[in-house]
């Protein structure tokens, strides 16, 4: 019986704790992330601005949080002031802080 109990304790454990991966929003708020950095690294201020549009469009509909969109915000506005090569490393460290993110 202690292995029943073991197996039991580990499978409420990840009831618990969750074992699914990201949501369908934080999907979504990956793909148009993605877009953003396409938009820096090839220095396109049309897609910039697509992208901004989407990422203040994603947090009026309340699937990006104020705090992602601020510091998405401060990238593009870095990207904005043409200071690609910057927006670029700080979107490249967003990335890796946060894979998937509300």
């Amino acid at each position: 019986m202690p292995n029943s109990r073991a197996c039991l304790c580990c499978f409420l454990t990840l009831v618990i704790a969750g074992c699914g991966g990201p949501s369908s929003d934080e999907r979504e708020n990956r793909k148009t992330f993605e877009m953003l950095l396409t938009a820096i690294s090839i220095k396109s201020l049309k897609e910039l601005e697509k992208d901004a549009k989407r990422l203040d469009e994603r947090r009026s509909a309340g699937v990006l949080s104020e705090e992602s969109h601020r510091r998405l915000a401060e990238i593009v506005e870095r990207a904005r002031a043409g200071d690609w090569g910057n927006a670029e490393a700080m979107a490249y460290a967003f990335r890796e802080e946060r894979p998937f993110f509300r």
